[in-house]
């Protein structure tokens, strides 16, 4: 099996707002992001995006750290406007709430990479359902309460939620903190929202600020796409080529430009094949660690590398725990 085709990114207002409400909630911030890549005094720096498969690293962290079910339904209900950058003014300026649900489906790749959000018409109003992306590290129940909690706190009431897990639980506290209807054990995520919650007019919306905000918008998805467009043919001519063969000069022709105009492109991306292919090889590293049994010196020799000790240090370095730790976390979660 290979790792996404891409990296998923989650953005960095996102992921620290996130991260400052698991502090206020009594999580210990050092051990949330103990040994997490890019991260500085526990924090996205600027504007630089977090990989998706170490967020949902810290949500783990986060789910053997505490004992509150409502965990995820605080953090998502409590995260500031500024967490949603460009989609809180849409929210603000929308005229209705159905118009910002359309534009949060639209737009939502710029705030998280997580998961996505569909909308279908049902019953009496539309049905919004939450999907996962597929990643090296599976998502937690309570990371995907929190985005529907996140959800929730922008607009009406619902007319029912169903989560995923928990079957066979009393889901009474989710129903009061949410304020609707709340049933466990559903395969994937459900918002229900009646057309009287659709139609519900914004307060103060001004039209003109809305527009301006949603070509801003636009043109950050445009600029999403374009990086994610050229990031993505290089990590999939990397995985054709494999650790082995994989070079600046290989890539660069399997994708028919050269090397130094690859560099140029990726420069301009805000990424580097050093990057592109150092994430692959630790996603690969990440998914033969947990799905085979082949030992860490063939795996390492298999993803290119001479030595298992530098194999080992690479993975230390990446996920912030030996090849074996990784290995024997993953075997516990699947128990």
């Amino acid at each position: 099996m290979r790792g996404s085709p891409r990296s998923l990114t989650v953005a960095s207002a996102w992921m620290n707002a996130v991260l400052d409400r698991m502090e206020q909630e009594g999580l210990d911030r050092a051990a949330l992001t103990a040994d997490i890549r890019g991260l500085e005094g526990g924090r996205v720096p600027g504007a630089a995006r977090m990989e998706v498969a170490l967020s949902r690293l810290i949500w783990r962290r986060a789910q053997q750290m505490t004992t509150d079910p409502l965990l995820g339904l605080k953090v998502g209900s409590q995260l500031p406007a500024q967490a949603g950058h460009v989609m809180a003014i849409i929210r603000a300026h929308s005229a209705s709430f159905g118009a910002f649900l359309r534009a949060m489906i639209r737009y939502q790749t710029l705030l998280s990479e997580t998961g996505r959000l569909h909308m279908r018409p049902a019953g009496r109003g539309v049905r919004l359902t939450y999907r996962p992306a597929a990643a090296v590290i599976a998502m937690e129940p309570i990371q995907i309460d929190s985005g529907v909690a996140s959800l929730v706190a922008y607009g009406p009431r619902p007319l029912a939620i169903r989560l995923v897990g928990r079957r066979g639980q009393d889901p009474a506290a989710f129903t009061r903190r949410l304020g609707c209807p709340v049933q466990f054990g559903a395969a994937q995520a459900v918002v229900d929202y009646g057309h009287a919650a659709l139609a519900q007019q914004t307060p103060g919306a001004d039209p003109a600020l809305l527009n301006l905000n949603m070509a801003f918008a636009e043109s950050l998805l445009a600029t999403h796409r374009t990086m994610d467009s050229l990031c993505g043919s290089v990590r999939a001519a990397v995985g054709r080529l494999g650790p082995r063969q994989a070079t600046i000069t290989t890539v660069a022709h399997d994708i028919g430009c050269s090397p130094r105009t690859l560099q140029r492109r990726l420069a301009s991306a805000g990424s580097s094949f050093k990057a592109i292919f150092d994430r692959h090889r630790m996603e690969e590293a990440h998914i033969l660690l947990s799905r085979s049994r082949a030992s860490v010196a063939e795996i390492g020799a298999r993803l290119g590398y001479s030595e298992a000790s530098a194999f080992s240090r690479a993975v230390s370095e990446w996920w912030g725990v030996s090849p074996r730790q990784l290995r024997r976390a993953q075997q516990d979660g699947q128990k």
